[in-house]
């Protein structure tokens, strides 16, 4: 059965200490997070995807979540009424990897070796840090709602952050993503190694996207964020499905206000 599961994030001067869409890399555990805290002085805040902490008040539980309530470019959004134009193909050199899994209560985030993987864009190149699953997904198509969404969080040298989103729909088990299903902890803090993953494998062969400018999913939703959404879902089974759900409770941000940014779909050759 599942539990329900805080969300727990460190406010420090200047620094991101984030768990879900972040830019950090392994997250500390619930208990070390709130002693953390406490020797440095700084905020404990919790939050969640349902109730009184939920997605519509994340804005009014700390000064810094201020962006989750007032931000203009915040993510998720439906992904509607796109323009289709030319843009630079997203260049993925991603590969097999070791990968190192860490319950951090709202998410399985899998944190990549450093230099395992990369995004390059238009020749800017952006190396992955790790990447984490929502379920259902964040993003919706045309309204429509898919089964679950896999984030993968990259980072420039100057700390711009990223996301490629794949969007998941039940069908034939996938392989590529077996290992992480197979070893995910059950406890928040509790870790797992993974060997060998072989992201390449995840992807869609069609890496057309969707592209737009928001933010981070998770509080303190900071703004700035490049995501590319591939158009084409890949398949999971509902029993991999089901193994995350029995871990972490339903963990997806609703959809927000576009205000009329631009959202870009790679045209056709």
């Amino acid at each position: 059965m599942s539990r329900p599961r805080p969300l727990v994030l460190v406010l420090t001067a200047g620094v991101l200490a984030l768990t879900g869409c972040t830019t950090a890399g392994p997250t500390q555990p619930t208990a070390e997070a709130s002693t953390a805290a406490a020797a440095a002085g700084t905020e404990h805040v919790e939050f969640t995807y349902a109730g009184a902490e939920g997605p519509e008040h994340w804005g009014e539980l700390a000064d810094d979540f201020a962006t989750c309530a007032d931000g203009t470019a915040q993510s998720p959004i439906d992904l509607t009424d796109a323009t289709a134009i030319q843009v630079p193909d997203l260049a993925l050199d991603y590969g097999t990897a070791g990968v190192v899994l860490t319950d951090n209560g709202h998410t399985v985030q899998a944190d990549e070796e450093p230099g395992a993987a990369a995004l390059t864009v238009d020749g800017h190149v952006y190396e992955l840090a790790q990447f984490h699953l929502h379920e259902p997904a964040e993003h919706t198509v045309d309204g429509t709602t898919y089964d679950a969404e896999l984030h993968l969080v990259h980072k420039d040298a100057d700390g711009a952050v990223a996301v490629v989103g794949v969007l998941l729909t039940v069908g034939a088990e996938n392989e590529a993503l077996a290992p992480y299903f197979d070893a995910l902890p059950t406890q928040v803090g509790s870790t797992a190694e993974v060997p060998a993953l072989d992201l390449a494998a995840v992807l869609p062969t069609d890496r057309s996207s969707y592209r737009y400018s928001g933010s981070l999913t998770t509080p303190p939703c900071t703004e700035g964020v490049s995501w590319f959404v591939l158009a084409t879902p890949v398949e999971v089974s509902a029993d991999q499905l089901a193994a995350f759900r029995s871990v972490i409770e339903p963990n997806n941000r609703p959809v927000q206000d576009g205000h009329g940014r631009d959202l870009v779909l790679d045209a056709t050759d």
